[in-house]
């Protein structure tokens, strides 16, 4: 890799999608990023958490879908024509995240990110991995691997499935 690959490399690093769940801003490093699609019809699967809604259809590949408010124990909303999925991919495994939408794509700096470490074991439970203020708004930067632990965790959906 030469040292123009490795400048794009760091700036797509520091790129991260910015959402809003519950009025609060959320940021996921772009890098896990698959795509952000409408809500699709989700197909309920018996005995899993509540906040894993079901399972989706993406051409046809079959993805399991968190429904971020829940697995943050907030209350859970009616979706809306803002409600949206991320798919997010980490370690060849899926999962669609659903948000109340989703608002820009920012760069955070190193610098600009600052990690929690003095409580990270309690923050890491709840896939906080940072807090960022731009532009005087607060943003968290969420962990992708603590949100895809529930994956392995539950043992359930964990590998995508071609249909």
């Amino acid at each position: 890799m030469n040292i123009d690959d490795e400048i794009i490399e760091n700036k797509i690093d520091d790129l991260y999608m910015v959402f809003v769940i519950n009025n609060q801003k959320y940021a996921l490093s772009s890098k896990y990023i698959i795509e952000i699609i409408e809500m699709l019809p989700i197909t309920k699967v018996p005995f899993l958490p509540n906040y894993i809604k079901g399972i989706i259809n993406l051409r046809s590949i079959i993805i399991p879908v968190m429904d971020a408010r829940m697995r943050f124990d907030m209350e859970p909303m009616d979706y809306n024509e803002r409600t949206c999925i991320i798919i997010i991919e980490n370690n060849m495994d899926k999962i669609g995240l659903i948000v109340d939408a989703v608002n820009e794509v920012i760069h955070i700096s190193p610098n600009q990110n600052m990690n929690i470490n003095s409580q990270k074991d309690e923050f890491n439970k709840n896939f906080i991995n940072g807090i960022s203020e731009i532009n005087n708004e607060i943003q968290l930067i969420l962990d992708c691997d603590s949100l895809m632990k529930i994956l392995e965790d539950k043992n359930c959906l964990n590998k995508e499935t071609n249909l």
